[in-house]
């Protein structure tokens, strides 16, 4: 191992490839080295890396006891292996999670865990790892003496690492199963088994496993009464772990050594190599081997008749026992003090989710009330817009629009963290234009670049294609970070550049970069940078506003589509983020995605449209807007479900405007009645609402709607949402 772990690139070495042998000791050293590489993770954003990091740090509180910190280090390595698609560390951290409650004594928490071991194995398809699975259950049977569900469990773990094709597992599992036969006496299958395992082990070489096949051979021998045999075998055993500088394996093939000794009535032999191994455990404080010494040592001196000596060893171990036991004991305590913490977080965690829950519903019906009078806010400033008014109230109206805009931004950001928490954010896979959507962000974004005075421009050579994914919220996340980059640049530029990479014939990597020469991020804080409510620091809110909420939101899709957001920046010379999301491409023969670039408003020329809602203001704003584009249309108007169909009795509309939530008779239910009769099949309805909706695309249309927009009004997408509708019917 390295003397220090100094770059990320040395950290990332050492967690990936320090390993359960040679080069791991449970010692200062390690912890240190698994402290350096944690920092510098941290330092570099590389939570791809917390899953081996996770993983290891648990080994480490494993081999001290410690099983509450490693519990908790099973649990960052469990997430983020699901983040990032990492099983192979996934099925580790579940494997861990099984050992730290199989030491515990919770066997019935240990078989859950081996449930979901094997489970996630067979879905990802990962031979290895149901093998691995299997053989932590065929170890759990055995500990609870129930022979044959070991044995076939066993049995299964063989196969499967069979098929696996890997000579070195399917060795130490061959090797691991006799052991198991030979304490249940089975010897004779244990003889089989382990032969193919040694054979195996030594044909290739693989050390480790030789050196247990020698020790079950030394074992097996033994209990068939073949002493030279039986000797032998411990030798080999122990010099293959001398010789891998294996030295605790060594130290216990020793003692297994002195007992085989013992049991063929050779003393001398015994009392030698016993007495060889009491330095280095002394050295060591390895009470448990010296347990097993001063025992040996103490029994055999008495079959000696040297008493003196043997009372010597005998009163070393009643020292050793009463403060190796007393230290188990603590042991013992601290690990149920651990299972009551388990279960604490497990309440806690439902509690959290129930909590979740609760706020949720809370800010479902806050969108609903705070929604619905920007809606009149928005409308009403659209309206006079129309009018003919001079600079001084026009300037006005547009500060009004611009105050409720950004109210509603806020408004959005703080309902859509609450969808991602609970997880009801859904993505909504549609084809669209990667280049159309480029333009759109420019459009967008160019007149705030000009008020600056900023050069803004847009790097993408690509040739049109068509992707297949969630262009709204792709869309909401470019915007988010360009938008982002234009604020807090005071001078130079800001550049997007898009960059397209083939994963294979069905699919895209697309990388978005967004450079400015803005006021840049302290390298302290970049690693808050998306937290939720975070900014650079307190002056950048005072100055620029905002809610702290557009990065973790963007932060947050972008994994949702399984892509990746970094950044790298240096304070007052600029910013550059980088977004990595891949896409699915569309099918060359179903291209046709956009709409005329210019819908006439003469398709509702004399349409009836009906505006059903509860709210009185809701109305009159809808109507008047409508109105602006073609003073032809007939408008109506309900109140609730139950006016709905009043007025259906007597005429039947072009177009309804459906509010979900009205009383009595709410829209949904009203839509569900009417799609029941096929005298109103021509009826075209847009459902909307004011509350936190988290209907997609499929439901909506499933559920009776033609089609659906969210409160307040954007005028030009309710428009295009009503003159789409009618199109598709021309």
């Amino acid at each position: 191992m390295a003397d220090k772990i100094e770059n990320i690139a040395q950290a990332e070495s050492f967690i990936k490839n320090v390993k359960r042998s040679e080069n791991w000791v449970s010692n200062e050293a390690l912890f240190t080295k698994l402290q350096q590489s944690q920092e510098l993770i941290e330092q570099f954003q590389r939570e791809d890396l917390l899953p081996n990091l996770g993983v290891n740090f648990c080994l480490y509180y494993i081999d001290l006891g410690e099983y509450n910190k490693a519990w908790e280090y099973t649990e960052i390595a469990k997430i983020n292996a699901q983040k990032f698609y990492n099983n192979d560390r996934l099925l580790d951290a579940i494997s861990l999670q099984y050992r730290i409650q199989r030491y515990l004594g919770n066997l019935e928490k240990a078989q859950e865990i081996v449930n979901e071991h094997i489970d996630i194995a067979y879905k990802v398809n990962d031979l290895q790892q149901i093998a691995s699975a299997y053989q932590n259950q065929a170890i759990l049977f055995h500990r609870q003496k129930l022979k044959q569900d070991a044995i076939d469990a066993y049995e299964t773990a063989i196969k499967y690492i069979r098929r696996n094709k890997s000579h070195y597992y399917i060795a130490t599992f061959l090797i691991g199963y006799s052991g198991i036969l030979l304490d249940f006496k089975e010897s004779k299958l244990a003889e089989e088994k382990l032969k193919i395992g040694f054979k195996i082990a030594k044909k290739n070489k693989f050390y480790y496993p030789l050196a247990l096949a020698y020790s079950n051979l030394g074992l097996l021998y033994e209990h068939l009464r073949k002493e030279n045999d039986c000797i032998k075998s411990y030798k080999h055993c122990i010099k293959i772990f001398n010789e891998i500088n294996n030295t605790t394996n060594e130290i216990t093939a020793k003692i297994m050594l002195a007992n085989a000794y013992v049991s063929f009535n050779k003393l001398s032999e015994a009392e030698n190599i016993l007495k060889q191994t009491i330095d280095f455990s002394t050295s060591n404080n390895i009470k448990y081997d010296l347990i097993g010494i001063y025992e040996a040592l103490s029994s055999l001196l008495e079959k000696k008749e040297n008493y003196k000596e043997a009372l010597h060893y005998y009163k070393k171990l009643n020292s050793l026992k009463e403060d190796y036991l007393s230290n188990e004991t603590n042991k013992r305590i601290r690990h149920l003090e651990t299972t009551k913490r388990i279960d604490i977080l497990k309440l806690e965690k439902e509690t959290a989710e129930k909590m979740a829950e609760v706020k949720h519903d809370f800010l479902a019906n806050m969108s609903h009330e705070i929604r619905t009078p920007i809606n009149s806010i928005l409308g009403i400033c659209y309206l006079l817009q129309q009018q003919s008014l001079n600079s001084i109230q026009n300037d006005y109206v547009e500060r009004l629009k611009r105050s409720g805009e950004n109210l509603l931004g806020i408004i959005n950001d703080v309902l859509d963290i609450s969808k991602i928490e609970s997880g009801k954010m859904e993505l909504n896979y549609d084809l669209f234009s990667l280049n159309e959507l480029i333009n759109d962000i420019y459009t967008t974004l160019e007149p705030k670049s000009n008020v600056k005075e900023l050069e803004f421009k847009v790097i993408n050579k690509n040739a049109e294609i068509q992707l297949c994914g969630d262009k709204i919220r792709t869309y909401q996340v470019l915007l988010n970070i360009v938008s982002n980059a234009i604020k807090f640049t005071e001078k130079g530029r800001v550049i997007l550049s898009v960059k397209i990479e083939t994963i294979n014939m069905q699919s895209k990597k697309i990388t978005f970069t967004v450079t400015d020469t803005g006021i840049g991020i302290n390298r302290n804080n970049i690693k808050n940078i998306f937290d939720r409510y975070e900014q650079a620091d307190e002056t950048i809110k005072n100055k620029f506003g905002g809610s702290g909420l557009g990065l973790s939101i963007s932060k947050k899709i972008i994994e949702l589509m399984n892509g990746t957001i970094s950044i790298n920046s240096k304070l007052n010379k600029g910013s550059k983020f980088t977004i990595m999301i891949p896409f699915k491409i569309a099918d060359s023969n179903n291209t046709n995605l956009k709409l005329e670039n210019v819908i006439s408003a003469n398709l509702i020329d004399n349409k009836i449209i009906l505006i059903a809602d509860d709210n009185d203001e809701n109305r009159q704003i809808l109507k008047e807007i409508i109105l602006s584009y073609n003073k032809t249309v007939n408008i109506l108007e309900a109140s609730d479900g139950n006016d709905v169909n009043s007025i259906l009795l007597d005429r039947i509309p072009d177009i309804i405007f459906m509010d979900l939530d009205m009383p009595n008779l709410n829209g949904i239910e009203v839509t569900q009645q009417i799609r029941k009769f096929r005298k109103y099949d021509s009826i075209k309805i847009i459902g909307n609402t004011a509350s936190l909706s988290t209907f997609s695309s499929e439901e909506i249309i499933k559920l009776g709607f033609n089609g659906f927009f969210q409160k307040p009004y954007n005028v030009n997408k309710l428009m295009l949402e009503l003159l789409t509708i009618l199109k598709d019917e021309v």
